[in-house]
C-alpha cells in the first residue's frame, strides 16, 4: 500500500526523505466528507505507486502541523514535490476530480 499515517513528530522527515512527490490527506475522524475522500486516494495510490505516496494525517494528532501549514478545515489534500508544497485543495472531492487534480501536477 502507497499510503501510510504521518504526525507531527515524523512529518518533516517523511517529507525529506520522499523519492517522490507526496500528497498530504489530513483528516478527522469525525469527518463526513474525510470518510469519502481518504478511500478514493488509497485507491489512486494503490494503482499508481509509483508516482506518488500518501501520507494520512489525523487532525487530532497533527495539530502543530496543520497549523504551521495553515490547515484550517479537513478533508484538506496538499501535494508537495522536492520537500516543497505545489497544491492545495480542500473539501470533498470525487476520485476522478483528485485524479484530475494531480494529473496537473505530477
Amino acid at each position: 500500500m502507497a499510503t501510510y499515517p504521518v504526525t507531527d513528530t515524523d512529518f518533516e522527515t517523511t517529507l525529506a526523505t520522499a523519492e517522490r512527490p507526496v500528497l498530504l490527506d489530513v483528516w478527522a475522524p469525525w469527518c463526513g466528507p474525510c470518510k469519502m475522500v481518504g478511500p478514493a486516494i488509497e485507491r489512486l495510490a494503490d494503482r499508481q505507486p509509483e508516482r506518488f505516496q500518501v501520507a494520512m494525517a489525523n487532525m487530532e494528532t497533527f495539530e502543530q502541523t496543520a497549523s504551521n501549514l495553515e490547515i484550517r478545515s479537513t478533508p484538506t489534500l496538499v501535494l508537495f514535490k522536492d520537500g516543497e508544497e505545489i497544491a492545495r485543495r480542500t473539501g470533498a472531492l470525487m476520485e476522478s476530480q483528485i485524479a484530475n487534480w494531480l494529473d496537473q501536477y505530477i
